[in-house]
């Protein structure tokens, strides 16, 4: 039972170090098809509320909110329509659950364009 344990273990820890540097590869832009498979696996992780993704503390929501708001910016080239639908839900539950600080603070790290393009579908 103890080696079981340790294998556990050992993917928790390495899940720990693949996931920052997997969210740092994304958003897919060169692969077209490869982006649309991608974020539609992150977006259904993060509807999960998966603890891997969002990091310890939700520390990885700010790279997941601009990978969402750069994927959203490119229109149908990097997500389905229904991905994109589902990314903005996401990021309408997120204005409605997380401080008004902490969106707020995100936000002001992206790009202009993006700003307005979130502000635009949240306000709807």
């Amino acid at each position: 039972h103890l080696e079981k344990y340790v294998n556990f273990i050992a993917m928790g820890l390495m899940r720990l170090r693949v996931i920052p540097a997997w969210l740092g590869c994304l958003p897919i832009k060169d692969d077209k098809i490869e982006a649309k498979v991608v974020h539609d696996q992150l977006c259904s992780m993060v509807e999960r509320s998966d603890a891997q993704v969002l990091g310890p503390h939700s520390q990885y929501l700010p790279k997941i909110v601009s990978i969402f708001a750069e994927v959203l910016c490119n229109g149908k080239e990097l997500a389905t329509d229904e991905t994109t639908t589902r990314m903005i839900s996401v990021l309408k539950r997120f204005q409605q659950t997380l401080p008004p600080d902490f969106l707020a603070s995100t936000f002001s790290t992206l790009q202009p364009q993006q700003q307005l393009m979130l502000q635009s579908i949240l306000s709807t």
